[in-house]
């Protein structure tokens, strides 16, 4: 089973990586094994690659490592492991190696000629969070914490390339343990100067803003319509200076405010430029809509950045959803949850789909150099078939596989984006069953089943 490999995206997460990260984390087997710790981390890969590859659910384990050794498997007279062996080797691995694995393959991909990927002379890059679904086990419950009526959940904030979708960093934890902005706190050594950070009206606020300053990236966020900004200097395009006050000059100016009064200073705290605007949206049966926006950010010279450019470049945050729709339910499978019923084996899942994502991001860019598109011409769900195409069937030469694979991707672009809008509105549900309470205790699954055949009896008239 050493020889088990991803195909085409070995050359990603080639086994000199996953040497190294086994050895680092204590992981080495101590005899000879069927299933060494190589060949299980390749497999946790695989059990990501192709979790959606069944509309109905992810694959087994047996299925995996089946697509995983064809053409191996028979040629070196291999059994194919029991689904329980499996299991207790993803045991033995832990979620060690998948966390080492991830920090050696994350980062940024665009380079200075990828279209879509800067501006302003800045990186673009976007953080927001989101909530994955785990196995409901009472271990799960208890370590990452249940949402209202649902499943265990694991909270997700991702830092993102918004020209690549590639993965910066990412920072994961219980649903009740860890809010976005905690664990966007835990992103911060990943920005630096040369980077433009995209946000939305979630994470504003004094702290984190000076936190993210430090680092030395600049900042474009939408803030809340609610809070105050008094123009310090209104600026030729619009825009104005103003003041991100300290929490305690927040109230003591909101205090003022309410009674009436002006303090007559300017607040201490950071000095940012504020931006406002309203999109109007036309659909093709004539009807409109009008939204207003408020951009804070760093960005304080208007002719270096003038406000209708950072108002256009703001839009670039919604790459981020765009590459949440590709982990989430491209990858993982829509409504699909991690399939794991121990802690330890869904943070081992979760930073091995985070491996598999950004590796199908680096096909996806080398995919759209050869060509010098944007890659979002290239398609995300094209890109993951065509890896897993390759996955299942041995090749003799790889690099003439990755050339193949690459050919087999361009030839199936997207076409250029339309102006169109999707209301965020929830599907009708399709029944009407009760909905599953947590706190009500539920009947036992296991029975047993007797038939008894019921005799007719014929009444006084019909009898002899």
């Amino acid at each position: 089973m050493s020889s088990v490999g991803l195909g085409i995206l070995t050359k990603e997460i080639p086994p000199e990586f996953v040497d190294e990260v086994v050895e680092l984390s204590g992981c080495r087997e101590k005899r000879h094994r069927l299933l060494p710790a190589r060949a299980v981390v390749y497999f946790v890969l695989g059990l990501c690659l192709f979790s959606s590859a069944d509309s109905a659910a992810p694959p087994g384990y047996r299925s995996v490592m089946r697509w995983l050794t064809n053409g191996l498997r028979h040629l070196h007279g291999l059994t194919l492991p029991t689904s329980s062996a499996l299991t207790r080797a993803r045991q033995r691995l832990g979620s060690k190696p998948l966390e080492l694995l991830f920090d050696l393959r994350r980062g940024p991909l665009a380079s200075a000629s990828t279209k879509e990927a800067f501006a302003f002379g800045l990186r673009l890059v976007a953080w927001d969070g989101t909530g994955l679904d785990a196995a409901d086990t009472p271990e799960n419950a208890a370590e990452f914490g249940v949402t209202q009526g649902g499943n265990p959940q694991v909270r997700l904030l991702a830092l993102i390339e918004c020209g690549t979708h590639a993965l910066i960093d990412a920072a994961f934890d219980g649903v009740t343990k860890a809010s976005e902005h905690k664990l966007a706190r835990r992103l911060l050594h990943a920005l630096d100067a040369g980077m433009l950070l995209l946000a939305d009206r979630n994470f504003a606020g004094y702290e984190l803003w000076g936190m993210v300053a430090a680092t030395g990236s600049d900042m474009l966020w939408r803030i809340k319509k609610n809070l105050v900004f008094p123009p310090v200097e209104i600026l030729p395009d619009g825009s104005y200076l103003s003041i991100m006050p300290t929490p305690a000059e927040n109230l003591r100016h909101g205090a003022a405010r309410a009674r009436g009064h002006s303090l007559g200073r300017t607040p201490h705290g950071h000095l940012v430029r504020i931006i406002e605007y309203t999109i109007t949206i036309k659909t093709s049966d004539g009807r409109t809509r009008t939204e207003p926006f408020r951009l804070v950010t760093t960005l304080l010279n208007h002719e270096q950045a003038p406000a209708a450019e950072i108002a256009a470049v703001y839009h670039e945050r919604w790459e981020i959803e765009n590459g949440y729709g590709e982990f989430k339910t491209r990858l993982r499978g829509a409504a699909f949850i991690l399939r794991s019923k121990l802690p330890e084996l869904v943070c081992q899942e979760l930073f091995a789909l985070l491996t598999v994502y950004q590796a199908l991001c680096s096909l996806k860019c080398e995919a759209a150099l050869t060509i010098g598109i944007d890659p979002d011409r290239i398609s995300f769900t094209v890109t993951v078939r065509v890896a897993r195409d390759h996955a299942v069937s041995a090749s003799a030469e790889p690099a003439q596989a990755r050339r193949d694979a690459v050919r087999d991707i361009v030839d199936d672009l997207l076409p250029r984006r339309r102006d169109r809008q999707c209301e965020r509105v929830k599907k009708p549900a399709k029944n009407t069953f009760p909905t599953k309470k947590r706190d009500t205790a539920q009947p036992a699954t296991k029975a047993s089943y007797k038939i008894t055949i019921l005799r007719k009896a014929l009444s006084p008239a019909q009898m002899p």
